[in-house]
């Protein structure tokens, strides 16, 4: 018989963000572990405190009812609850609000001496997607490989901090699913790889 590691998934110890191209396949712990070696997968560097969380919305479904007995004697179809990743970035550059806000990043100078100093909002309804992971304080990932991002200026506790809520989406590729949780003994280098 298999044995299970009980898990309670705790808190929030480290949150990364990619580009939603970069899982084309069914996600194991090493190739997380090569994700999150990829230079394209950044990590967010500030969350507010007490403002991480990992959410599910209640599914929802019809239930009709033989008006003779009061019993339910049929279900309508079933609408899974939206799963989120919500949080509050306390502190970021241009370049961070401009990978979840979109917009351009505002740059003073040219070359090796290019310095970013300041961001400007794209006109009309801007779509974000990204792909999520994050290490819990007990060690435990939990990959979205495709999210919408929906994030909004907050004013938090005296600051604007940028609110963010990455949405679960199916992933156009049906060999991935749409998410996966491993636990960090899994997340090592492929084998034949130093």
């Amino acid at each position: 018989m298999p044995t299970n590691k009980k898990i309670s998934a705790i808190d929030i110890e480290k949150l990364w963000y990619f580009p939603i191209t970069k899982v084309t396949a069914d996600l194991t712990g090493s190739a997380l572990y090569t994700l999150l070696q990829d230079s394209d997968t950044k990590e967010v560097e500030n969350i507010h405190q007490d403002t991480w969380s990992i959410e599910e919305s209640d599914p929802s479904q019809d239930f009709y009812r033989n008006q003779l007995t009061g019993a339910v004697y049929r279900e309508g179809a079933k609408t899974m609850g939206d799963l989120t990743f919500n949080w509050t970035i306390g502190r970021y550059d241009y370049e961070t609000k401009k990978d979840f806000l979109g917009g351009t990043v505002i740059y003073n100078g040219s070359g090796a001496s290019q310095t970013a100093v300041g961001w400007k909002r794209d006109r009309g309804i801007t779509v974000v997607k990204l792909g999520l992971i994050a290490r819990t304080e007990d060690k435990q990932y939990c990959v979205l490989p495709c999210a919408n991002i929906s994030t909004r200026e907050a004013n938090t506790d005296g600051a604007t901090g940028l609110a963010v809520i990455g949405t679960m989406l199916e992933p156009e590729n049906t060999a991935v699913a749409p998410e996966y949780w491993f636990d960090s003994s899994e997340v090592v280098a492929p084998s034949g790889t130093t």
